[in-house]
């Protein structure tokens, strides 16, 4: 009987589990003691960084080790993807989840700067001297900058970062468009002292064209513990969000407001120092990106010391036109915070009547519900406001272990149980729900994403 070796086996099963669309891709190599002189077919003439001209569908399966260097995944070092159907991508694929891992104290671990990419199975740390220290970011390259889009990070950690765990930012008036966080984990994230960063930053997105559905999708992810230090950027900390939709209009840059639909949706945001989930800048302009946040668990946010304002929430709205809040389940750990102010469990200034907040379970100590301020037309839909979200065991979790695991949710299968409401419970249909292998209806779903081979069990796909 013919023997095959780890690699092959594993490369086999990552075809199975990619599906049949993948029958006519090509499968590379990469290793940290490769070379990007070598061919790239073979285990034994593996690659060394993604700078190789790929097609959509086509997989780079790196080796496991603990010895990758961030210089061969920076600005300049991924290749360009063919992907003339602009539905899929070329993936960078650990063998074996969490098994690849990159600690750099200098600049970020990975810097994305092609279009039509994909990174699974990977963690990334760095130092918390680091001024340019994004785990994992999604941004044009400084030089000759040039539009970028459908970039998917899947299945990863940020373990500890100082500009953020995953962020997807713009460089002048070239920006990001069709940005996917799914099924991964973002923690410690913002400990940078140069800039006030968030666990997962969505920055001025600039739309690359008008096809109608989901743009932008930030799904299925556990955000938690990013605080900012008690100075950043000069001034006292300002983020440290769970996730932060931020100035889609561009007016901190004068840039075309973004149009585009964005969705943030089935998400664990617990014990961050700023907001769980912030949605801000989304009103200058003619037009507004259509904004959804939903079906996400929020808990015990807001623990920055150093941090103090009036009107603070679970879920926060400022300034935002389109944006809707709905099926989430939200309480706070406390009355007080924020420099002594109440703590909110939804909380929404300068908005509209464009925006909506309905049907979402919100809790907060000493009535702290529901918050308020210059909002126009705006009134509170049917929300049960003052439920118990009754979470099973609610506590902030320490730093991720994920060895053994299959991929992220299995690794925090003991947060996802303790953030379910208790059994029995009336808010169990609210918040965070388990992925399902069937797929369902949904059309907040991108549809760009029902062909670009994502890793299984991470969200429940709805493409049907």
């Amino acid at each position: 009987m013919r023997r095959h070796s780890a690699w092959y086996v594993v490369v086999v099963a990552l075809v199975c589990a990619f599906g049949s669309s993948l029958a006519h891709a090509s499968t590379y190599y990469l290793a940290p003691f490769g070379s990007d002189s070598n061919s790239g077919t073979s285990a034994s003439s593996p690659w060394v960084s993604p700078n190789h001209s790929l097609n959509c569908g086509d997989v780079i399966v790196a080796a496991a080790s603990t010895g990758y260097s961030a210089a061969n995944f920076y600005t300049g070092r991924w290749g360009n993807v063919n992907c003339p159907a602009g539905n899929s991508v070329a993936w960078l694929t650990c063998e074996k989840f969490d098994g690849c891992k990159i600690n750099t104290t200098s600049n970020a671990g990975m810097w994305v700067d092609k279009s039509y990419w994909g990174v699974q199975g990977w963690e990334v740390t760095t130092s918390s001297s680091d001024a340019y220290g994004t785990c994992f970011a999604a941004q044009p390259k400084w030089s000759a900058p040039v539009e970028i889009h459908h970039i998917i990070f899947a299945n990863d950690i940020a373990n500890g970062c100082t500009q953020s765990g995953f962020a997807a930012t713009n460089h002048g008036s070239i920006g990001v468009d069709y940005f996917a966080v799914i099924g991964s984990i973002a923690y410690n994230a913002a400990q940078g002292s140069d800039s006030c960063t968030s666990g997962i930053n969505v920055y001025q997105p600039i739309q690359s064209d008008s096809a109608p559905g989901t743009h932008i999708y930030v799904a299925g992810n556990l955000s938690y513990s990013n605080m900012d230090p008690s100075r950043c950027a000069g001034t006292s900390p300002t983020d440290g969000e769970g996730i932060i939709f931020d100035t889609f209009d561009g007016s901190q840059g004068s840039h075309v407001a973004y149009a585009a639909q964005a969705v943030a949706t089935n998400n664990i945001v617990v014990g961050n120092g700023g907001k769980g989930i912030e949605v801000m800048n989304n009103s200058a302009g003619s037009s507004h990106a259509p904004i959804y946040v939903t079906h996400n668990s929020s808990w015990g946010n807001l623990a920055d010391p150093n941090q103090s304002w009036f009107g603070c929430g679970e879920i926060s709205l400022y300034q935002t036109k389109n944006t809707h809040v709905s099926g989430n389940l939200v309480s706070t750990r406390s009355a007080t915070g924020c420099g002594g102010h109440p703590i909110y469990a939804l909380s929404v200034s300068t908005i509209d009547s464009s925006d909506s907040v309905v049907n979402n379970v919100a809790y907060g100590y000493n009535g702290n519900n529901d918050f308020s301020w210059a909002a126009g037309g705006f009134q509170y839909g049917a929300n049960q406001l003052g439920t118990n979200p009754n979470f099973t065991n609610p506590a902030v979790p320490g730093a991720p272990q994920c060895g053994g695991s299959a991929n992220v949710p299995s690794c925090i299968a003991n947060v996802i149980a303790d953030f379910a409401p208790k059994p029995g419970s009336s808010t169990q249909g609210f918040g965070y729900q388990k992925p399902t292998s069937t797929s369902i209806q949904d059309p907040l779903f991108p549809r760009w994403l029902c062909t670009a081979n994502l890793p299984a069990g991470l969200i429940t796909m709805g493409c049907s």
